[in-house]
């Protein structure tokens, strides 16, 4: 028989969601948004002054994304070819011709432009990721200088068309992380599922109370990201029938910053009957005879200011005068030995009830007295370990289970600590805490 705990001894656990996924699918969105190749290669493309004209062609590698930390970082190269020509009319004729022409790329390998954009990468209250990207200025290391009249055609169109793709790596970054990173539904079945009273034994229900949640900050290496939904619950062991609990909604997201292992804390009580106590304890120490004194059976029972009370049958035949054959009532306070998972008493002495003394206690034998008290203090042990192991692997099994579909809870029961001990109308009672830890799966 287990004892509920009272409110004050629920604590809270800490639950791990381990969360990972991919930014592979951002890449055919990148892809697909930012040109691949750009030309004009029919006829020259004037400036706005028609002093020259100039024919490119402008071709991209494919994009690569890599993370760093927190880091997302996009690069590509731009290789390019360019012809500038000087618009001429030549007199008398008044005919255009474009001459002299000076040209870079064509004919020869393509000339180089280097793309990269850096986005810092973070939750929003929505429970998806938000980036915030910015373009580093392109590099030309093996630049393409066609100036006529002091105007570097380069400048003028190879540069724009450079800085456009990058406006246009970041639009899309920024536009499709949120889409392409959303949690929420995730959060939200994990959040609901651990809601639901589990049942570990007749009438007895693990209870967890989801209480706040946060996010982990995110770190990535290469295409994949990983994060941590943090769940903080109370955690309970509750006797009698199913708990009803009122279901809470999943509330915003906030980060936290620390990534510790899930701690799981789960209180509950151990109740050892005190008709199960006195068989304990007469099996371990009574019906046998110590020098003068026999003890037969031993029978405990609540007693006063907190202490337990300790009736004991002796049958003490020192002389015929001095003999006495009946119930003697001592008193103890009852300790809990978390080494070896016994209950033992302490400041075991003779009940001070006038009313209760008996002959045995009146006789002027203090040898007698003190022998019985010494030898009862040291057999009035007994263990509690088969009930506590039987609740630990009750609720080591009810951490391991499903949750929902593609939902797994994984943990496990690592110690059992007594937090206190104290007296009940039908039994001593245990107040203990199993600590583990506890992650969730997803699948």
């Amino acid at each position: 028989m287990f004892a509920p705990f009272l409110a004050a001894a629920v604590e809270l656990s800490t639950i791990i969601v381990p969360i990972r996924a991919s930014l592979a699918p951002l890449l055919p969105v990148l892809e697909a948004q930012v040109p691949k190749k750009q030309a004009k290669l029919d006829a020259y493309e004037l400036d706005p002054q028609k002093k020259f004209g100039m024919k490119y062609r402008v071709e991209r590698d494919p994009i690569a994304l890599n993370m760093i930390g927190t880091g997302l970082h996009a690069t590509t190269t731009v290789h390019y070819a360019m012809e500038g020509c000087r618009r001429t009319v030549k007199p008398f004729i008044n005919q255009e011709v474009m001459w002299p022409c000076v040209s870079c790329g064509f004919g020869e390998p393509m000339r180089d432009a280097y793309i990269a954009i850096d986005s810092t990468l973070s939750w929003d209250a929505n429970w998806r990721l938000q980036s915030r990207t910015r373009a580093r200025p392109a590099e030309f290391p093996n630049g393409c200088r066609v100036t006529f009249a002091a105007v570097n055609i380069a400048d003028w169109k190879i540069a724009p068309l450079v800085n456009q793709q990058l406006q246009q790596l970041t639009k899309t970054i920024d536009a499709n992380t949120p889409r392409l990173t959303d949690v929420r539904p995730r959060a939200a079945q994990v959040w609901s599922s651990l809601q639901a009273p589990q049942e570990i034994a007749p009438r007895t229900w693990l209870v967890m109370e989801p209480a706040e949640v946060a996010m982990a900050p995110l770190t990535g290496s290469g295409l994949n990201i990983s994060s941590a939904v943090i769940l903080r619950a109370r955690t309970r062991v509750v006797v009698g029938d199913r708990p009803i609990v009122a279901a809470k909604p999943l509330p915003p997201l906030r980060t936290m910053q620390s990534t510790a292992a899930g701690g799981m804390r789960v209180p509950f009580g151990v109740e050892l009957p005190y008709a199960e106590a006195s068989r304990l304890l007469t099996a371990s120490y009574g019906r046998r005879k110590y020098q003068d004194i026999t003890v037969d059976a031993i029978r405990l029972a609540p007693g006063t200011n907190g202490k337990l009370a300790v009736e004991v049958d002796v049958d003490y035949r020192a002389s015929v005068l001095r003999k006495y054959r009946g119930p003697v009532l001592l008193e103890g306070t009852p300790v809990f030995d978390p080494a070896t998972r016994t209950i033992a008493l302490k400041d075991l002495d003779y009940a001070l009830d006038p009313k209760r003394r008996s002959l045995f206690l009146r006789m002027a034998d203090h040898f007698a007295h003190d022998n019985l008290r010494a030898r009862l203090a040291e057999g009035a042990r007994w263990s509690v370990a088969p009930q506590i192991a039987a609740i630990r692997g009750e609720i080591a099994k009810a951490i391991v289970r499903p949750l929902a579909p593609g939902v797994f809870l994984r943990g496990r029961v690592d110690d059992v600590t007594p937090v206190a001990i104290g007296l009940h109308p039908e039994g001593i009672a245990i107040d203990v805490v199993a600590t583990g830890s506890a992650e969730v799966e997803l699948r």
